[in-house]
């Protein structure tokens, strides 16, 4: 079991991912979060793959500039698989996942840049509304160019952004870019504002955070009225990958507010 306190003093860069001036925990950071926990599992696998990584429901933190609110990961294990659960308050789950001792073939795969790309429209991806980050959360550089198809853009991450040192086991800045360069092709593809419910495998390739800025690929699977769902890779100045989010499910946000990534 893994507790997280999380409060202005120990994770201040959540302020800057508020609703209404409470701070909500991104999904980026519960992916670092179920890795730290399954890189301590003594079977995890060379290549962890997190599997079926799913918001519950969303983890707004009203103790946040009042001496902070819990958390913690649970873990069980079952026939070689490692359960992964995060509770808030009084063990409300909130997030799941599972990663395996021997996951199946992890296979690279070509991440080519998009034909149909357009260049964006707006000089900064935060003026329209669609995304709500301050700028702790402002890991867009550039939006390249975007297309029913997909995006390309250019993100940075925690070392860039002034995020207190980690001990990081990813780069959740540089990861929540990449959600939010997601969001922004899913307002062009549906027409509406967005938030990632789903991931149906995250694999993680390169761990710690990015030591400069990296090449961000989004990649439609598909699009209904009311979701989206695509790939998305970080890729390092070198040209290795660094993370593959694969099938995630983007949502319409509820009416009533801006929801939380």
């Amino acid at each position: 079991m893994r507790h997280i306190a999380l409060g202005a003093a120990t994770h201040p860069f959540l302020r800057d991912h508020a609703i209404a001036g409470t701070p909500v925990v991104p999904m980026a950071m519960v992916l670092e979060w179920f890795t730290a926990a399954a890189l301590a599992w003594p079977q995890c696998p060379n290549t962890l793959v997190l599997r079926g990584v799913t918001a519950l429901r969303k983890i707004a933190l009203p103790g946040f500039h009042t001496g902070g609110d819990q958390c913690e990961v649970r873990t069980e294990v079952v026939d070689e698989t490692l359960s992964l659960m995060l509770v808030c308050g009084k063990g409300v789950p909130h997030h799941r996942a599972s990663a395996a001792r021997f996951p199946l073939p992890v296979q690279r795969r070509p991440w080519s840049v998009l034909r149909d790309l357009r260049p964006a429209v707006r000089s900064s991806p935060y003026d329209d509304g669609v995304l709500f980050h301050g700028p702790s959360f402002r890991a867009i550089r550039r939006v390249s160019g975007i297309s029913p198809s997909g995006a390309l853009g250019v993100v940075v991450g925690v070392h860039a952004l002034g995020w207190p040192d980690g001990p990081w086991r990813l780069d959740p800045a540089a990861v929540d870019g990449g959600l939010q360069l997601a969001t922004l092709w899913a307002a062009q593809a549906i027409g509406a504002a967005t938030q990632p419910q789903a991931i149906r495998e995250c694999r993680v390739r390169s761990r710690g955070p990015i030591t400069g800025p990296a090449r961000c690929l989004v990649r439609k699977r598909r699009t209904s009225t009311l979701d989206a769902e695509c790939d998305i890779a970080l890729v390092d100045a070198d040209g290795g990958l660094v993370i593959e989010l694969l099938g995630v499910q983007l949502v319409t946000r509820p009416r009533e507010g801006r929801a939380g990534r």
